[in-house]
């Protein structure tokens, strides 16, 4: 069927009215392109198609260059889209769901990174032995022999390294450390990598063996665990890390720091320097980094932040799950009545209820960041500032 493009919805692909009416999600897709589309999925109310052929091309659209990814590959979901343009509709994307949200936003500041060979994390899946990603809209998986978007050591053990009977394999490696660390679903059995690099079998972690890597950034080195949570971009990391220091150093008064959602202890080792420091995280793994990494002058507590019982602080960094901190979470971590907030989401229909929470609590949206964190995919990052009001 010709659809007309209209729109982008909040996960990056095109929006269009089918011939019945109904909203049909078109991937591949750029607002003001009409395309030949195929539908592969429907709903009730929706449909989502796939773009089989471009009549009349957005400006915005570039060729696309990765030969897997026009073998199906569903790595990246933005190569067909100039860089500048994909900045814009990932701002516009989080300006729509505020909007949606009642949430009035100053104009937001954009961060654009490189799209380098950056990523340090790769999580595939395992046929006869080989990892590979899933295929857009399929249940089949492709293979590559080479993979643009990742660092070298990782694309190595991707292309290169061989699983056996495995059903999947997570890939972590220090770009600046040269560690390199596979984690084989479910266990490990005829797995065929380098010398250099640690095999951990999934049910060996459930046994509670521990395993780490190190990586170092922002002028620190890291442990990060097997199942702890980590940007998986350094020059990522260090862009979130530049923009919460940033909105700590300009807006917070001087007092203690709560990183909640802590992980490794990023946002407490870096933002709440010359801090006392409290650092939350539920995860086991994640908070016996964090008590490495931020050493004996830091407070870390393996609990939920909906159990955290408050104490007092001058600033609150919050970093949840996609899901967001959630009606639970926010009344415990505003109970210390921080009069700094900063919110990292990575999520803007998450974001956007965050935002309004906030705000009901009796906080402003001071100012906010959107950083194209992993370019070349429809992933958005915000980092945001919210002043308590007086």
């Amino acid at each position: 069927m010709e659809l007309r493009v209209t729109a982008t919805a909040r996960d990056g692909v095109g929006v269009a009215r089918g011939c019945d009416g109904r909203v049909v999600f078109v991937e591949g897709a750029l607002p003001g392109e009409l395309v030949t589309a195929e539908i592969h999925t429907v709903d009730r109310r929706w449909a989502r198609a796939r773009v089989i052929d471009v009549l009349e091309a957005s400006p915005n659209r570039v060729p696309i260059a990765c030969e897997h990814h026009l073998e199906g590959c569903g790595g990246c979901d933005m190569l067909h889209v100039d860089s500048r343009a994909q900045m814009q509709m990932k701002a516009s994307i989080v300006v729509d769901q505020l909007t949606r949200h009642g949430v009035d936003a100053p104009a937001p500041a954009l961060r654009m990174l490189d799209a380098d060979r950056g990523r340090t994390t790769v999580r595939a899946k395992v046929v006869d032995g080989r990892a590979g990603f899933m295929a857009r809209s399929s249940h089949e998986v492709v293979i590559p022999e080479d993979c643009g978007a990742v660092d070298d050591a990782a694309e190595e053990l991707l292309v290169e390294g061989r699983y056996g009977p495995a059903n999947g394999v997570f890939i972590r490696v220090g770009s600046r450390t040269g560690e390199r660390m596979v984690v084989v679903n479910p266990t490990v059995d005829e797995v065929s990598v380098p010398d250099d690099v640690m095999v951990v079998g999934a049910d060996e972690l459930d046994r509670d063996r521990r395993a780490w890597i190190h990586e170092e950034l922002s002028g620190r080195r890291w442990r990060i665990s097997a199942r702890s949570f980590f940007q998986n971009r350094p020059a990522g990391a260090e862009a979130l890390i530049d923009e919460v220091a940033e909105m700590v150093e300009e807006l917070a008064t001087d007092g203690p720091l709560v990183d909640a959602y802590a992980g490794v202890g990023l946002f407490a080792g870096t933002a709440g320097s010359g801090r006392k420091v409290t650092a939350i995280e539920r995860s086991v793994d994640a908070a016996a980094d964090a008590r490495i990494n931020l050493g004996e002058g830091a407070k870390v507590l393996r609990i939920p932040v909906e159990k955290w019982r408050a104490s007092p602080a001058s600033v609150v960094v919050a970093d949840p799950a996609r899901s967001g901190i959630g009606e639970a979470a926010v009344r415990p971590l505003l109970s210390c009545k921080p009069p700094l907030v900063v919110l990292v989401s990575c999520d803007p229909s998450s974001f956007a209820k965050d935002a309004g929470r906030l705000i009901e609590c009796g906080y402003t949206l001071d100012r906010w960041t959107v950083v194209d964190l992993f370019p070349l995919t429809s992933h958005i990052e915000t980092v945001a500032a919210f002043v308590a009001t007086a």
